[in-house]
């Protein structure tokens, strides 16, 4: 590559499916703070993960209530408690969402994205209290799946001490941050950090990328 090809490169080279990804969370929140009170709590009664219905679907199941468990497992990864939620969440997925995207295509991308997501809302359904009305919403579950996957991409680089240690710290100070009332700070009074979700989130998307290389770390 000559210099004048290297200038042309782009400050920003965020790859296409991250690129939508993150314009579509925030276009979704955008429309809500506009939007009338009564439309903002319908759309999060509505389109959040809630383990109690979800647990009233499977007792009696019928095709609109499976139709609401598929909906709702992608629909929550697009809602948003605030503006600082959202914007956290957007930020960490243009970083870690990035480099998965570009290792592994956009397809094995989506993949891991989703099924990152689905495994944190599903991990959240099998921990919450039964006849409490939890509602989950937010992409953090599919953004530590991102990170996950970014601690495989990273080993050739930093090596497996260094990984393990990178391991360490961000899945400590989830659980710092989530369970306790530090958490409570961050995002405010009305909810709290789903931080076994982000766990499961992390281990799935861990694991789906050490899948993608064959259970070997990538080399350089």
């Amino acid at each position: 590559m000559t210099d004048e090809q290297q200038n042309r490169e782009p400050v920003f080279n965020v790859p296409p499916v991250t690129v939508y990804l993150v314009a579509a969370i925030f276009i979704v929140h955008l429309l809500l703070t506009v939007t009338t009170p009564e439309t903002f709590e319908w759309v999060y009664k509505n389109f959040s993960f809630r383990p109690a219905v979800i647990s009233a679907i499977i007792e009696q199941p019928t095709p609109a209530g499976l139709a609401h468990i598929f909906i709702t497992l992608n629909s929550h990864m697009f809602l948003h408690h605030d503006w600082s939620h959202m914007i956290l969440n957007a930020g960490m997925l243009l970083a870690f969402g990035s480099m998965v995207e570009r290792r592994f295509g956009a397809v094995r991308y989506l993949i891991l994205y989703f099924a990152s997501g689905w495994l944190s809302a599903v991990a959240e359904y099998f921990i919450a209290v039964p006849n409490i009305d939890v509602t989950l919403y937010g992409a953090s579950g599919a953004v530590f799946g991102a990170m996950g996957a970014t601690t495989i991409i990273l080993v050739p680089r930093y090596g497996m001490r260094g990984v393990l240690t990178m391991i360490a710290v961000l899945l400590g100070l989830n659980i710092i941050i989530g369970a306790t009332p530090l958490g409570t700070l961050l995002v405010g009074p009305g909810a709290d950090i789903a931080w076994v979700a982000h766990l499961a989130g992390f281990v799935a998307g861990f694991l789906i990328a050490l899948l993608y290389v064959g259970g070997r770390p990538i080399r350089r």
